[in-house]
């Protein structure tokens, strides 16, 4: 019974690590993009210039 428990306990750990790299790879590419498009505004503010002779 004993070794039925641990093997039980880790197949079901693999499956959590499984699901964490699942989980965890698409979550760190969003957050890359999302530091990206705020650092991109951030440089597109400070790099525009003073004032635009025209408005539209």
């Amino acid at each position: 019974m004993q070794l039925v428990l641990s093997e039980g306990v880790r197949g079901l750990s693999m499956i959590v690590d499984l699901a964490l790299d699942r989980i965890i790879v698409p979550l760190a590419v969003v957050v890359a993009l999302l530091g990206a498009c705020i650092i991109g505004i951030q440089l597109a503010e400070m790099l525009a210039p003073a004032h635009l002779p025209y408005q539209l």
